[in-house]
């Protein structure tokens, strides 16, 4: 709810705009007029206080976000305090009520019938404190006069149709230009998904990011309609979940992202909005691991990060010519999983004498058919790959760990002749020759590569991207999950380390070694190439 000196600024702004007057000529104006104005914006101001839907004046921002009306999934990612929620609550009593402004983005989605839409926060006291304020306009549906205040009119709720939860509204029926009714309904991520299921939605908004199964069933709801999902999120939780799908441009999927650079310090009526001092005292109370988030509307990467990395060393196939490369060897590495976990398959090119690595592809196989090691074979024959070094967990010795059968994976490999590196991937001895399996030495020395930029990664590897912005180590030490793609990667980049690579045109070193000999043996035919101290002379001077 306004405070009524705000609106009553908000009316002369209107009234003034409205009828081409400028501000500053209110106190020249003939009497008569002048008393005109002021009767013309008191009764705006009053008009305002339940009817805010039709003053409602969005940042260039929301204008954008209106304007992605054609993706069924949209998304505001953004910086804390730039009205995101405001965003979605708005178009949200649009296609409620039908009553769309003039200036309303012809891009934008329009609906002429009655709508169904659910509205989903947090938790029910979240809910009550943001949505259900932002669109009924109180926080306690008690609080009878506040009732009509907030984005959908006074006039269009449909107060006798209510059902509510102590200060929480349940659901509640919107009137429709069309003579009909809409429905809205309010719930939270703290609800059992089968409370859920059943009923059919024109619309979902999603305040925060939602739980996967929230967010799966919710959606389901919208398949007949071909309904729309709005959400925004201050994306605090990190690169998962429904984050990623907006963030990695998943097919579908379209989003908006707002930093506070995108937003000016006042308003669309010309009201302080986020003044500078504001923003500047505010990134000295954020941690420093939430700034990115909150002043940026970017993925935050926790407390526990491991690959704080601004700009990531990716690359186009094609970019590089690995196999007329110097120095240039290859192996593959597989991160083994059953069912629930995925088996990852990794390609990487390594230079030894630079220490340069590039992950150049990933396979990632997961789910009961995939889980069949013979579709892992048949990846690992590929004409393209056969033959190059592969490298296998411990556990890969086992015997029907993987195979369910008296056989493990490396013998079952061995006997489709795949050159499986003998011993399991281990680190490299120490400088006291000990070798163990710590997990951490891997991913430090992954992670210092890639700050150094010298661990490049083709920018087909989505999921390791997916993986490694939102990878952390948490207080008791352990990593994070998913970590399948990285775990493969890790394997590859210690099998270089250990130097069972190979080069990448197939010649071993004893090939190269007869190569050469055979460079020496063919040059030495020929007299002529040999130099000058190579040569033998007879005693009258002449050469022999």
């Amino acid at each position: 709810m306004l405070d009524p000196n705000v609106r009553m600024r908000r009316a002369v702004k209107w009234c003034a705009d409205q009828s081409g007057y400028q501000i500053d000529t209110l106190w020249t104006m003939p009497t008569e007029v002048k008393e005109q104005f002021e009767s013309w914006a008191i009764s705006v101001a009053e008009d305002m206080e339940y009817n805010a839907l039709k003053y409602f004046r969005p940042f260039d921002h929301q204008v954008k976000f209106f304007k992605t009306g054609v993706s069924t999934r949209r998304g505001i990612l953004a910086a804390n305090r730039i009205g995101k929620t405001v965003s979605t609550c708005q178009e949200c009593a649009y296609h409620l009520t039908g009553l769309y402004p003039a200036w309303w983005p012809e891009s934008a989605r329009r609906f002429n019938k009655p709508t169904t839409w659910f509205v989903a926060g947090e938790g029910w006291d979240q809910v009550a404190r943001v949505l259900q304020d932002e669109l009924l306009g109180t926080k306690d549906i008690k609080i009878v006069n506040h009732l009509g205040t907030g984005a959908i009119p006074r006039a269009c709720i449909v107060t006798d149709t209510m059902r509510n939860d102590g200060a929480n509204v349940i659901g509640v029926e919107i009137r429709h230009v069309s003579g009909t009714n809409s429905y809205l309904l309010f719930g939270n991520y703290t609800q059992e998904v089968r409370n859920l299921q059943g009923f059919k939605l024109d619309g979902v908004i999603f305040d925060e990011q939602p739980p996967d199964d929230i967010f799966s069933e919710l959606v389901t709801r919208t398949a007949t309609t071909q309904g729309m999902v709005l959400c925004s999120f201050t994306p605090l939780k990190g690169l998962n979940g429904l984050v990623s799908k907006f963030w990695n441009l998943e097919s579908g999927y379209d989003h908006i992202r707002v930093s506070w650079d995108d937003v000016p310090e006042y308003d669309p009526w010309g009201e302080p909005f986020l003044l500078l001092e504001t923003r500047q005292q505010l990134e000295r109370d954020y941690l420093p691991h939430e700034r990115d988030a909150r002043k940026h509307g970017k993925p935050v990467m926790g407390k526990g990060a491991i690959f704080s990395i601004p700009n990531w060393p990716l690359y186009k196939t094609g970019d590089f010519d690995f196999k007329n490369m110097n120095d240039m060897q290859r192996i593959i590495a597989l991160d083994l999983g059953l069912v629930n976990d995925a088996t990852v398959i990794s390609l990487m090119y390594y230079n030894a004498r630079e220490q340069e690595a590039w992950l150049h592809s990933q396979i990632v196989v997961k789910g009961t058919e995939e889980a069949n090691p013979m579709t892992w074979i048949q990846h690992l024959m590929r004409p393209e790959v056969f033959g190059t070094p592969i490298v296998l967990p411990p556990d890969a010795s086992t015997k029907g760990r993987y195979t369910m059968s008296s056989h493990s994976i490396r013998s079952l490999f061995e006997s489709y002749e795949l050159n499986v590196v003998e011993k399991p991937v281990l680190n490299p001895p120490d400088s006291e020759g000990k070798v163990t399996n710590h997990k951490s030495f891997g991913i430090n020395i992954m992670r210092q590569m890639i700050e150094l930029g010298t661990f490049h990664i083709n920018e087909n590897c989505v999921k390791f991207l997916n993986e490694a912005q939102n990878y952390y180590v948490d207080e008791k030490g352990r990593f994070s999950d998913p970590d399948d793609c990285i775990d493969s990667a890790r394997y590859a980049l210690l099998g270089c380390l250990n130097d069972w690579c190979e080069p990448y045109d197939g010649r071993r070193p004893r090939d190269r070694f007869r190569e050469v000999r055979e460079q020496y043996i063919n040059r030495d035919k020929n007299y002529a190439d040999r130099m000058p101290w190579k040569k033998v002379y007879s005693p009258d001077g002449t050469s022999v």
